[in-house]
């Protein structure tokens, strides 16, 4: 799965997460990519082989792309940026205090590529911004550099990388979004993406503005099963109903899917928590009022605050007690830990008194950083010494297969809150423990 013909030069300003797989993904189907960060010491690790954050085949791919010397690093924009004929806009739009997305790092970026550009290029916005970003990005070209402006064509080609899963995604994409305003923005995409385009990707072609748009109508609407299965987790468990069952039901029907409707303790990431707000804030500005978008968001919240008020429930109180926590992580397969509901819990308790210990097999290092009072086991079994109760946060497959028995043994006493509905009941009650699932009845054991 290579191109055709003459190689693409592309240029990926930002080296994090999307930038980083875009780099090696378009380096592998066979482009000459240099990527750009403006911290020396990553782009150093870069150069080595090493990847600054975890994600399942993308070291096998850094290392592929650097021998095969398609693939280059460089602390210098300009050497990004000259000679290019795409280049790739891949930096953070982390949320300001009201909620929009701050595109400082977005401005920064073109202003780059306003002075360095010497011919024709392709500039593709990749990072998530907000509708109307790329007028933005054309003005400031215009001004940055009047005689070249015209040469430079904008696009906007949204990422759909799940983590965990995101070389996988790059690789075969389900989908892949290209907003353009001239034939020669789609076409240039197209012969970018052609082996995977000739692999089967579907390929959607719009204008600008519904392709902003269309990145954050997706996050949001799989915010929304996520709150929505999570509500109705907090109604079964007052009806003593079985939310896993209504699942299966719900997604039986293909109108609606299984898929994102499972209960538990809430989104995290990246890329969920910022772009809802943001998509609120673009809303707003464009005059239209979405209550629904901060719903979403309030019954997210809501989700770990069920799951504290499980514990207080089987502890009475959270004063001196041991609480560990399985899994740091917002998810598994990366060591992500942004808005990772784990660690909101873990500040909840800390605050209340509890002694709070969390196990994480790749995110530990993260997460000691982001909440140093945090302490941080080497094992779920050294986590879970001692403790008074055991909180799931994190569905990896090692938390899955812990060995029921020794768990009981460990434990101070044998509870265990589940907040992603990982253990069957019945196997729980049966080894002794204490088990409150979420959206399900709680199984009890008498001391």
């Amino acid at each position: 799965m290579k191109v055709e013909g003459q190689a693409t030069m592309v240029g990926v300003i930002g080296t994090g997460h999307v930038g980083l797989v875009t780099c090696v993904s378009l380096a592998e189907i066979g482009h000459r990519v240099i990527g750009y960060d403006q911290d020396p010491e990553k782009i150093s690790q870069l150069r080595s082989g090493s990847a600054p954050f975890h994600e399942p085949g993308l070291r096998e791919l850094l290392a592929r792309g650097l021998a095969s010397q398609r693939l280059s690093f460089t602390d210098d924009v300009a050497d990004c940026v000259r000679g290019a004929k795409v280049v790739f806009i891949c930096v953070g739009t982390p949320p300001r205090a009201g909620g929009e997305a701050n595109l400082v790092a977005v401005e920064r970026a073109v202003r780059d590529i306003a002075r360095h550009a010497d011919g024709p290029c392709v500039i593709v916005e990749k990072s998530t911004v907000p509708t109307g970003t790329a007028a933005r990005v054309k003005a400031t070209m215009q001004r940055e550099n009047p005689e070249r402006a015209a040469e430079l064509v904008v696009v906007s080609n949204p990422e759909f990388l799940r983590e965990g899963q995101a070389i996988q995604d790059a690789m075969r994409p389900e989908r892949i979004l290209i907003g353009a305003e001239s034939a020669a923005g789609f076409e240039t995409m197209r012969r970018l993406y052609g082996p995977l385009i000739a692999n089967g990707s579907q390929v959607f072609e719009f204008d600008v503005s519904t392709a902003e748009l269309a990145k954050y109508a997706c996050n949001a609407f799989l915010a929304l099963k996520i709150s929505f299965i999570n509500a109705l987790a907090r109604i079964c468990e007052q009806a003593q109903a079985d939310v896993v069952a209504i699942a299966e039901v719900m997604g039986s029907d293909p109108r609606i899917g299984r898929a994102f409707l499972d209960a538990g303790i809430g989104y995290g990431g990246s890329c969920f928590p910022k772009d809802l707000q943001a998509f609120d804030r673009v809303a707003r500005r464009l005059g239209y009022e979405f209550p629904l978008l901060r719903e979403v968001a309030r019954i997210n919240d809501e989700a770990v605050e069920a799951i504290a008020r499980k514990i207080n429930d089987a502890l009475w109180n959270f004063e001196g007690k041991r609480i560990a926590l399985l899994g740091l992580a917002f998810k598994p397969g990366t060591d992500d830990i942004r808005f990772s509901p784990a660690l909101v819990l873990a500040s909840k308790l800390v605050s209340e008194g509890a002694h709070v210990v969390g196990y994480d097999p790749i995110a530990e290092h993260n997460a000691k950083a982001e909440m140093p009072q945090l302490e941080v086991a080497s094992s779920a079994l050294d986590a879970l010494a001692g403790a008074s109760c055991a909180v799931v946060c994190t569905d990896w497959d090692e938390i899955k297969q812990l060995d029921l028995s020794e768990v009981r043994k460990v434990m101070a006493e044998a509870v265990v809150v589940d907040g992603r509905n990982i253990f069957d009941p019945d196997v729980m009650q049966a080894a002794g423990i204490t088990y409150y699932p979420t959206g399900r009845p709680p199984r009890r054991v008498s001391p």
